[in-house]
């Protein structure tokens, strides 16, 4: 997790540092961080314990770009690397800190920043360190990752020395373009040799009890253990039922992979399900952190332990990362207002005209709480929010007309241009079908879902996909860069089901190595 800075921000320009201003700052931030720590217990936070480390621009963007200290070595990471260094070298973003989910938490500190924001963001990093122990799409997670990445990056370059660098390099190529596609609920796969068993185990299972069903009443005990043993030959579909982790099957299955080919895709698809709840709360974790950073900061200047000047650096930077935007919409900014209705909600602290809307719309309004925020009815209501819901639910349950007019959202759409002018119309204001267009688009994080329908198909070992139709057909241009991707992994010809969303007639896409068809 990073927090970037408002992309208007002024450049920035590295400042000389001697060594004992370096020390001043460390025992400043030191001691800052016993007074973050401890504010943010007396609010009933519960993160892992966290080790900063202040680092150079260069580090951290390297941070930023890999997700993970040390991890494996590829060209799309020297992409997003020379991204945010361009991004940093001209002044239009930064990232202040990154956070890895681990335990310890390791968080990253810039330390071209003065000391305030640092202190801003070390309260920032303890909302998600605090987010990463107690939400439970986290609780299965690794918490070593740092080091079996490391451990991965180690193995990619043995297999670079023994392969061949280009040849590593185009199979996680093809093993990266489809990372997103596991099944993040089976993080630890079966054994190609086991999985097989099993499903050979439910076929057999399943045709003895259709046989003796149907032939029970006639026969007797050593008719029916006759009719079992004389059952034959199993048929087993592979998989026996629909199968959403591409990677994982591709891996078990596909028939000419050699081990160290097989291993790569372990690899990625391990890193893949570490990540995964970090793409599936990116709007709830970011608006964790900053809801809390904001809380804990303002209790920093309440209780004078940081100065006036300082006071109004931070809030500041706050407003930076905070900031709205009139065609995206900001992570950081829809989660921490929806935290803050609903510790409106929770303490009873609406307006007037927000309370009648929700006593019309049948939702009971709780008494007002004039007391401190860490003893108030909200504190426990959110903890619970935050632990058991993902951003798909979060906005599901919890977005309402309110927060929509807090933020004043609305649908744009792009009409045709005039001269050299882009037109955008406000399309709808309505918080329902905000909300519902908001659900709709994180479906399987905003992939399209795709699964494995058979590995065997025609009995050629062709590997037979289908779209799971949700109402959007596939971008053809996207099933053209993938399903050579694919092949690569699999070697065998391949065919993609899909819908039309105009006609709803069924589009059958294949790839045999050489050309993509396209039949209906």
């Amino acid at each position: 997790m990073s927090i970037e800075s408002d992309p208007l921000a002024e450049p920035v320009r590295e400042k000389e540092t001697h060594s004992h201003e370096y020390a001043a700052e460390d025992r400043e931030l030191e001691n800052a961080l016993t007074h973050i720590w401890n504010i943010a217990k007396d609010f009933r936070l519960d993160p892992f314990p966290t080790h900063f480390e202040i680092v150079p621009p260069k580090i951290i963007n390297q941070l930023g770009a890999y997700g993970v200290p040390g991890r494996f070595s590829h060209w799309t990471h020297g992409r997003q690397y020379r991204r945010l260094k361009t991004m940093y070298d001209y002044g239009l973003s930064k990232i202040y800190e990154l956070v890895i989910n681990s335990d310890p938490s390791q968080a990253f500190l810039l330390e071209n920043n003065p000391p305030i924001e640092n202190k801003f963001v070390m309260a920032h990093v303890l909302g998600h360190t605090d987010f990463f122990n107690n939400n439970q799409l986290f609780a299965d997670t690794r918490r070593d990752m740092p080091e079996a990445a490391a451990r991965n990056a180690a193995r990619i370059k043995n297999y670079e020395e023994k392969e061949g660098k280009m040849a590593v390099e185009r199979f996680l190529d093809a093993a990266l373009t489809i990372e997103e596609h596991i099944d993040p609920y089976q993080p630890m796969r079966l054994s190609a040799e086991n999985e097989l068993k099993m499903w050979h185990d439910m076929a057999t299972r399943k045709q003895r009890v259709g046989l003796l069903d149907e032939f029970e009443d006639l026969l007797g005990p050593q008719e029916k253990k006759t009719a079992v043993e004389g059952l034959g030959r199993v048929a087993v579909h592979m998989p026996p039922t629909p199968d959403r982790d591409i990677l994982g099957f591709i891996r078990n299955h596909a028939p000419y992979l050699e081990d160290w080919q097989r291993d790569v895709i372990d690899i990625v698809r391990s890193e893949s399900v570490y990540f995964y709840p970090q793409r599936r709360t990116k709007i709830m974790n970011e608006g964790w952190a900053s809801y809390w950073h904001k809380r804990i900061m303002r209790e920093m200047g309440d209780r004078r332990l940081i100065s006036d000047q300082d006071n109004e650096a931070w809030w500041l930077v706050h407003s930076g990362v905070l900031a709205p935007s009139k065609r995206s919409l900001n992570p950081y900014y829809l989660g921490m207002t929806m935290f803050e209705y609903l510790e409106d909600y929770h303490n009873g602290c609406l307006t007037q005209e927000e309370q009648a809307w929700l006593k019309k719309e049948d939702v009971p309004v709780p008494p007002r709480f004039d007391g401190a925020l860490k003893d108030s009815p909200a504190i426990p209501a959110l903890r619970d929010i935050m632990a058991h819901n993902d951003d798909q639910s979060f906005i599901r349950n919890y977005f309402n007309k309110i927060v929509a007019a807090r933020m004043g959202l609305y649908i744009y759409e792009k009409r045709e241009s005039h001269g050299e002018d882009t037109i955008y119309v406000v399309k709808d204001t309505g918080w329902q079908t905000i909300r519902d267009k908001l659900v709709d688009s994180m479906d399987n994080c905003g992939n399209p879902l795709i699964v494995v329908v058979d590995g065997d198909h025609n009995h050629t070992s062709e590997l037979y996909l289908r779209h799971e139709f949700d109402g959007q057909s596939l971008d053809p241009e996207y099933v053209e860069k993938i399903l050579p991707y694919i092949y690569a992994l699999w070697q065998r010809p391949l065919h993609l089901e899909t819908t039309d969303s105009q006609s709803s007639k069924k589009i059958m896409y294949a790839y045999d190595g050489t050309n993509i068809s396209k039949s209906e």
